[in-house]
């Protein structure tokens, strides 16, 4: 009962934080963030995040945008998609203290390896188009088919994995292989992808 109840505290510290921060009381949310910070709350360690990265952050603290960019990580790295996309946003800014695409590959890496698609559709794209790691089709293969296994409901594009799944396996060098094609081409039909049922026509063609 005792845990509950301070769990509940613990959200609840969050949520007013999370709206001090929003009504611009930057003193009040960043006391009330830094305990769910610290016990690693990944929303608390993203809101904590932007207070320091727009400079507001308390000068006690003694924290800057370089600390608000690893509290970030730290978040996405527990799984707040927020936060990888700030990043990603940061990254692109090209600031002094944006994180590196090797930084945004090894978060990615880690959550895709745990089973994560939205991390896994980012490393496979990236390994379609060459950015920061080898063009692979097996490389982007492997991040697809976490990102298509996902439910459309947690994941919406689950779907146009299975479809590029779809291609590479029918069309693709390293990884071809019919049968696999016609699975994800399925996959991708049947989550109303309508271009898999034009390459499933033509895959029951060739085969006839």
């Amino acid at each position: 009962m005792l845990g509950a109840a301070f769990a509940q505290s613990s959200v609840s510290g969050i949520n007013d934080g999370v709206s001090a921060y929003r009504a611009g009381d930057y003193t009040a949310a960043w006391s009330l963030l830094e305990a769910g910070a610290n016990e690693g709350s990944a929303k608390a360690q993203r809101y904590l995040g932007y207070i320091l990265l727009e400079g507001h952050a308390p000068a006690a603290a003694k924290m800057d945008q370089f600390a608000g960019v690893e509290l970030l990580k730290r978040a996405a790295l527990a799984g707040d998609n927020v936060a990888l996309v700030r990043l990603e946003d940061l990254r692109r800014k090209g600031l002094a203290h944006s994180p590196s695409l090797e930084d945004m590959i090894a978060i990615e890496t880690f959550r895709a390896g745990n089973g994560d698609p939205v991390s896994a559709w980012r490393l496979a794209k990236r390994h379609e188009h060459g950015e920061g790691v080898a063009v692979s089709e097996g490389d982007e293969a492997k991040w697809l088919e976490i990102a298509a296994s996902a439910e459309a409901s947690q994941f919406p594009k689950a779907g146009q994995a299975a479809f590029r799944l779809c291609e590479i396996k029918a069309m693709g060098v390293e990884t071809r292989d019919s049968v696999a094609a016609r699975r994800w081409c399925g996959m991708a039909a049947e989550s109303g992808h309508t271009g898999a049922a034009i390459v499933l026509r033509r895959l029951a063609s060739l085969q006839g």
